[in-house]
């Protein structure tokens, strides 16, 4: 596939390239209201998914003035066509690469935006990524508040001691060796022409459908990271949506874990009948405005 299918095929504004460190080059998908953002959301995608994801939230806030930032994560999207010797699956060697990428992330996007208000909007392991930001570098920022949907926080698929005591033993002496999950894409959103779109990503590589062992282990660490210390939470508010049928994360984990957070800083909102991907979801109107809500509440926009 041409890097350019890519870098229009979800009606971005513009495309550019992030340099995350002296080797590692990720693609920055930016989606641009017409007039100057009165607001902007870094996005941080799921697990085997990639930045384009972002496109209908993106389209739904950009009439609202608001500009989307997201990157394709390491070993996700575009990856692959951008570092030599890349390819597309779940695979990372720590979280801390996570975090600092998307540290240095906010750091480009304020150096373009001063003074705008900048907010995180996150899913699944993307929203795992972004408690773990949230709860450590974050709070050196002036990040204006965080916006997480189905956070993975626990299998919802028991996973058994002895498959777990076999991917600790391949991360050390094979890190990338790889996994086929069970297929899940079907049980994502009930909007099926977003189901049509992802099954359309997978056959153009830019959307992953095996994990590392590696990232078993370094996800289930970090999972027990911040379910140890979410009461930790101090100075963003928090709106997160916990989808009822999701298939991925387990939700009453997620609920339990979230509402640690001091109840001034957290708006919690509940889809009994959503599957995992709830800005994808065919109520995903209804959950917009309950977030455009919530950040005029939080920076009177």
């Amino acid at each position: 596939m041409d890097k350019k299918d890519a870098t229009t095929r979800f009606s971005q504004t513009k495309c550019e390239i992030f340099q995350a460190d002296e080797k590692t080059k990720l693609m920055a998908h930016i989606w641009l209201p017409e007039k100057k953002p009165q607001a902007i959301f870094i996005a941080i995608h799921g697990g085997m998914a990639l930045a384009g994801d972002w496109v209908t939230p993106a389209l739904y806030f950009k009439e609202k003035s608001v500009a989307t930032y997201a990157l394709d994560l390491r070993w996700h999207g575009t990856y692959a066509q951008l570092n030599e010797g890349g390819k597309v699956f779940f695979h990372i060697n720590s979280y801390d690469e996570y975090e600092n990428d998307i540290n240095k992330f906010y750091e480009w996007v304020r150096g373009k935006n001063p003074k705008v208000p900048i907010f995180i909007i996150s899913h699944s392991n993307g929203g795992l990524i972004a408690l773990k930001y949230g709860l450590n570098r974050a709070k050196g920022t002036d990040i204006a508040g965080f916006v997480v949907s189905s956070p993975w926080l626990k299998n919802k698929v028991a996973i058994s001691p002895v498959v777990i005591f076999i991917s600790k033993f391949l991360a050390k002496i094979k890190p990338m060796f790889e996994v086929a999950p069970p297929a899940v894409t079907d049980k994502l959103t009930h909007d099926e022409k977003i189901t049509a779109r992802h099954y359309e990503d997978e056959k153009l590589g830019l959307r992953g459908t095996t994990v590392s062992a590696k990232l078993g282990v370094e996800s289930m660490k970090t999972q027990e990271w911040v379910l140890n210390n979410i009461s930790r939470w101090e100075k963003f508010p928090v709106f997160t949506v916990i989808a009822g049928q999701d298939h991925l994360a387990d939700p009453a984990i997620s609920e339990e874990a979230m509402r640690k957070i001091p109840a001034n800083l957290l708006t919690l909102k509940k889809y009994e009948d959503n599957y995992h991907e709830n800005f994808n979801e065919v109520n995903r109107n209804e959950l917009f405005k309950k977030i455009w809500d919530w950040m005029n509440n939080v920076c009177k926009l």
